[in-house]
C-alpha cells in the first residue's frame, strides 16, 4: 500500500523542504499523511478543475509546483480560489502536495528541465545556494573516531558538491567529571578524567542536518555529546535557483527565436533590444527570476531567459545580454513531466497522471 507520507517521503528526499525559501510554503498542505494514496494527478497549480479531474480519474492526491496555500487561512467559507479548493479537497479527501522553492533549486530540477528541452549542454546552477551548509564538530575518543566518522557520512555528513566523506580531524585531551546520577562511558562520578579524543569536523548540508544529528546521538559513546553546529556561508554548486548552460552550435537571433517558440508552444514573447546576432550560451530561470539577471551578465550569457519581467527591469540589460521573457507557466510547463517521471520511477506499479487541464491564467493572442 503506497500511503501520502510515502509520497511525501519519496519527494521530500529528492527535493528536501530545507532548500525552499523562506517566503515558500512548500510540503503536504492538505491531507491525512497516513492515508492510503489511490493515484496521483501532477499539474503546474490548484484550481478546482484541477481536483475535480483528480477526483474523476480516481486520484486522491494532487501533486503541483505551485502552493495553493501562500499565506494563513483565516475562514474556509469559499469566497476565494484557494478558500475553495481547500474545502473541495477536504470534502472529497484529496491531498494537495505542493514541490515549490526546493524543486527550483535541486540539480535536476525546473530550470534544468526547460534548459534540457532547449538543448543546452554543460549545465551549471546560475545562483548557487548560500546559507544552506553547516559545520558540524564534535569530540569523540580516538578509539571511536572512526566508527563515529563512518556513521555521520552513512547520514550525510561530509557532502561538498560532487565530494562525500570529507573530514577533518585533530587529537587532544578531553577532560570531564561526571557529577551524580551520570552515567559516563569511561571515568567514574565524582573523578576528572582525562581522555585521549579526537575533534572531528563535518561539513553537513542543511538538509541532512536531522539525520546526522540522530546519526551522532546513536554511534557517539559518551552519555552527553559534546558538539556544536555552526552556519557556513560558502555558497554550494549543486543546489541553487536558475542555470547556464550552451547550444551545441550557435544561433542566428531569428533562428534562436524560432527555436523558443516552437520549444515552449510560444505564439509570442518578450525580449530586450537585440545586441547579439547569434546566441550560444544561454542563462535561464523559470518561473520569476529576474533578480537573477546579474549572475546571467557575470557569466557572459548572451540571452538571459525567464519570465514576469516588468517594464522597468529591461533597461537593466544595458546591452550586457538579451533578457527574454518567456512566461511564467511556459517556462514551467516541463515541471510536470518531471515531477510525474519521478514519482513513476519511485511507485512503478502506482497510477501517476498528468492534468489535462491548462491552467495558466494568461492568454496571449
Amino acid at each position: 500500500m503506497v500511503t501520502v507520507k510515502n509520497i511525501a517521503q519519496a519527494l521530500e528526499a529528492w527535493a528536501p523542504l530545507a532548500l525552499q525559501a523562506s517566503y515558500d510554503n512548500s510540503g503536504l498542505l492538505v491531507g491525512e499523511p497516513e492515508q492510503e494514496a489511490t493515484g496521483v494527478l501532477v499539474a503546474l497549480d490548484v484550481t478546482e478543475e484541477v481536483i475535480l479531474e483528480a477526483i474523476e480519474k480516481g486520484c486522491n492526491v494532487v501533486l503541483t509546483h505551485h502552493p495553493i496555500i501562500f499565506k494563513g487561512l483565516k475562514r474556509l467559507i469559499g469566497h476565494t480560489e484557494v478558500e475553495r479548493c481547500v474545502m473541495l479537497a477536504l470534502h472529497h479527501n484529496v491531498a494537495l502536495y505542493a514541490a515549490h522553492t526546493n524543486l527550483d533549486s535541486i540539480d535536476g530540477g525546473v530550470s534544468h528541465a526547460l534548459a534540457e528541452r532547449l538543448g543546452l549542454t554543460g549545465l551549471r546552477i546560475l545562483e548557487p545556494r548560500t546559507e544552506s551548509l553547516l559545520e558540524l564538530t564534535v569530540y569523540t575518543p580516538k578509539e571511536k573516531a572512526a566508527e563515529v566518522a563512518e556513521g555521520l557520512f552513512a547520514a550525510g555528513a561530509g557532502k561538498i558538491g560532487a565530494y562525500d566523506e570529507c573530514h577533518f580531524s585533530s587529537p587532544g585531551t578531553g577532560t570531564f567529571r561526571p557529577l551524580e546520577g551520570a552515567q559516563p562511558h569511561t571515568g567514574s562520578v565524582g573523578t576528572r578524567s582525562s581522555v585521549e579524543e579526537v575533534r572531528q569536523s563535518f561539513m553537513v548540508p542543511v538538509e541532512a542536518r536531522n539525520a546526522v544529528q540522530a546519526a551522532l546521538e546513536r554511534c557517539h559513546p559518551y552519555e552527553v555529546v559534546a558538539h556544536s553546529w555552526v552556519p557556513v556561508e560558502n555558497a554550494r554548486n549543486d543546489v541553487g535557483y536558475g542555470v547556464v548552460g550552451k547550444l551545441h552550435t550557435p544561433m542566428v537571433w531569428e533562428d534562436f527565436v524560432g527555436h523558443v517558440k516552437q520549444t515552449l508552444g510560444l505564439v509570442a514573447l518578450r525580449h530586450s533590444p537585440v545586441c547579439r546576432s547569434t546566441v550560444q550560451k544561454v542563462a535561464l530561470c523559470g518561473g520569476a527570476g529576474v533578480d537573477l539577471l546579474p549572475h546571467a551578465v557575470a557569466q557572459k550569457a548572451d540571452v538571459y531567459l525567464t519570465a514576469d519581467i516588468t517594464y522597468h527591469r529591461y533597461f537593466e540589460a544595458k546591452n550586457a545580454l538579451v533578457m527574454m521573457d518567456v512566461g511564467h507557466w511556459e517556462s514551467e510547463q516541463f515541471t510536470i513531466a518531471l515531477l510525474a517521471d519521478y514519482i513513476r520511477r519511485k511507485f512503478p506499479n502506482f497510477a501517476v497522471l498528468t492534468t489535462t487541464s491548462v491552467t495558466n491564467p494568461m492568454i496571449t493572442i
